[in-house]
């Protein structure tokens, strides 16, 4: 039983009789200059009360009441910490900090410090207000903030590792970011800071919480804190679009991202608003838009490259097989014969060996950037979609051998290339050399193996996607993470979890093994560590107020990009045969939640202008900007705003989701209550 109690004088949160798992010390409070105090020393100025509230397993909620009860004004940072009463072996700030960053670039937050100091982070930043969580094989301890109301939601956090080996986790008030603040892709800017001032008989109060509990698996003392914050937070969300307007809309965005490139129909990568707007602001035509995109005024005008991914941003393949299920449906053979051609002309530059460019253009002009080098995660994608439209028009009558066989030449490669020392890789050359080892990307390959082992019947795929699937568990799942699934950083990441989700379900269904089960449920927390559980709080004049843009159920990208993006859409489905395989229904509020705020900023008939400038229907931005993180203003004190790049994939995924609801197994109107 865990519970509050005097252990050797101490005030603590125990477990059985005499063991302590963390101590409550006193209030701290941090003065103008940075200089810190215990309570004791401002009792002639400030009364300090704190109530705590068991909630039950571990949980209690703690309401701090401050009073000025001196003459005078009175300025300060509030400080409530917990200390450890081992010595973890981990920590975790959510969507900040996984155990310290390890490989990730110098000038991003990395380790507990820098330059002396302790980071802190404001809660913004955090899916889980001002979260710190510490664990041992034992136990697990967290401290967060309420967002019960203003005062207790404007918060910072911070980890301190203590001589003794302890740590001590606090949450500030109100908002601090220090030494830096993490301000744009690898750039830290000064501090920023925020003071309480109290006028004589002001009152200042904030509800946190403070969770101790046994891991559910170790390393993963986080799986418990999600499922208490499930219960905490309100996921609920409305969705203010059917599920038959985000499909269509998708559609809209597919067939405008359609593009002529040496002969072969293409799907670029994406489009900047700039490109689809006349002299007066009106949307253009489809002819214009077309002449635009190969007149060098408006490509530069609208930052535009031509280049074309099987998968990663572009999901060149995955909008195409989306494109042939709406014109199955409706039936456009045109329409059908151009996504169809889409796959053909990928199937037709691969090599002898399998391997292939990851992105088209690179057999037609050199490319110079550091993500051009062909890679595993457009290779897995590939092979899965091959794979997958096989299957599709197989179903409708149409045979395309080809397509399978890509698929299996591809896996082909892959499983006599399998390492026991680094799995799949992360890039190789056309000639079959791995050039890059390190990361979790090997994850994508998985689900081509799965997916081809299910339209060939091949054994070897599926024993190959086993072995690699216990390799990539035990190195990086197990210990709660993942890094490299984004080709343009070098960080820990979330969207890389989103094959180990599925691809284990997938393993779970052909072998009934339910330890697999278990792993879709490690990769399915670990991913939704990224997730934000609470709406943040901007100011009236924010482009997030303006556009009614919430945070709740949306996705942090990375340690290195410190934006929400809508990827929650595409794990959508897993945490729905998660909820479904389980029982447990908080797997599903936890995906409707993803879904609501992935389809928010999607330009509609309603709502085609953002930025005084006309969208194409169905693009959404790349990413929000959330916290004082920036590319695309002058200043990170901007919060709140969207950024100009309307990518390929954010539709793809949606269209993907939406898609997958024929699966008996999770076909309901969740998507539309």
């Amino acid at each position: 039983m865990i519970s509050i109690k005097y252990i050797n004088n101490e005030f603590c949160i125990g477990a059985g009789d005499d063991h302590a798992v963390c101590y409550l010390p006193d209030a701290r409070f941090e003065l103008v200059g940075g200089k810190e105090v215990g309570a004791d020393k401002l009792k002639k100025q400030l009364y300090v009360g704190d109530t705590y509230e068991n909630e039950g397993n571990g949980l209690f909620k703690v309401l701090r009441y401050v009073k000025n009860v001196s003459d005078k004004e009175v300025t300060f940072r509030e400080i409530f910490e917990i200390k450890t009463a081992f010595k973890p072996a981990r920590y975790l700030i959510p969507c900040v900090n996984y155990n310290g960053n390890d490989g990730c670039r110098e000038n991003t937050p990395t380790g507990l410090s820098r330059d002396g100091e302790p980071w802190v982070f404001a809660y913004d930043r955090t899916g889980i207000p001002s979260c710190t969580l510490c664990e041992d094989k034992n136990f697990g301890t967290a401290v967060f903030a309420s967002d019960c109301n203003e005062s207790s939601l404007r918060s910072s956090c911070s980890l301190i590792k203590n001589e003794d080996g302890t740590f001590t986790q606090r949450i500030i008030h109100p908002v601090v970011e220090a030494p830096y603040s993490y301000s744009s892709k690898n750039i830290l800017t000064d501090r920023y800071g925020e003071y309480i001032t109290l006028a004589p008989g002001e009152v200042f109060d904030a509800t946190v919480y403070v969770y101790a509990c046994v891991p559910m698996y170790e390393n993963y003392a986080a799986a418990n804190l999600l499922d208490r914050a499930a219960e905490i937070f309100d996921l609920e969300r409305d969705t203010h679009l059917t599920p038959r307007q985000v499909w269509d809309l998708g559609i809209d965005f597919a067939k405008a991202l359609l593009y002529d490139y040496k002969g072969h129909k293409m799907i670029i990568t994406h489009f900047a608003p700039r490109l689809f707007r006349s002299q007066h602001g009106a949307a253009i035509t489809p002819e214009e838009m077309q002449r635009r995109l190969s007149d060098p005024y408006y490509t530069e005008l609208g930052r535009f490259d031509e280049r074309f991914e099987m998968g990663w941003a572009d999901q060149g393949l995955l909008n195409a097989r989306m494109l042939a299920v709406d014109a199955l449906e409706k039936g456009d053979k045109e329409m059908l014969d151009t996504a169809i051609g889409i796959f053909d002309s990928w199937a037709d530059k691969q090599g002898e060996n399998g391997l292939l460019y990851s992105q088209f253009q690179q057999y037609y002009v050199e490319e110079t950037y550091d993500f051009a080098t062909p890679d595993v995660c457009n290779f897995g994608w590939g092979a899965a979609e091959m794979s997958r439209m096989y299957t599709l028009l197989k179903e409708h009558g149409i045979d395309k051998p080809k397509f399978r066989d890509f698929a299996a030449k591809l896996c082909d490669f892959f499983c006599e290339h399998y390492s026991e020392e680094y799995g799949f890789g992360k890039s190789w050359t056309l000639d079959g050399k791995c050039v890059m080892e390190r990361g979790s990307i090997g994850g994508f390959m998985l689900l081509g193996m799965l997916e081809t082992y299910r339209v060939t019947g091949d054994k070897k795929y599926l024993d190959t996607a086993i072995k690699a699937c216990d390799f990539y568990f035990a190195r990086d799942l197990d210990n709660f993470v993942c890094s490299a699934g984004a080709l343009d950083c070098q960080s820990i990441d979330k969207e890389t979890a989103y094959p180990f989700i599925n691809s284990s379900i997938i393993l779970y269904e052909e072998t009934k093994d339910k330890k697999y089960l278990d792993r879709a449920k490690k990769a399915a927390y670990y991913f939704f560590s990224w997730a934000y559980h609470y709406n943040v709080l901007y100011p009236a004049d924010s482009e997030f107020t303006k556009y009614g843009y919430s945070t709740k159920g949306g996705t942090a990208i990375s340690t290195e990009h410190h934006a929400i993006d809508s990827w929650g859409s595409a794990a959508v489905t897993g945490f729905l045969k998660l909820a479904y395989y389980t029982g447990d229904k908080r797997w599903a509020k936890r995906a409707r939640a993803m879904w609501a705020n992935a389809i928010q900023g999607i330009a509609s008939e309603n709502n085609r202008i953002f930025h005084g400038q006309v969208r194409p229907l169905g693009s959404q931005n790349e990413g929000f900007f959330h916290c004082r993180w920036t590319k695309y203003r002058p200043t990170c004190e901007d919060r709140g705003h969207y950024n100009d790049c309307l990518c390929a994939w954010a539709g793809a995924y949606r269209m993907m989701t939406l898609y997958d609801q024929k699966d008996e197994k999770i076909k309901s109107k969740f998507l539309e209550r």
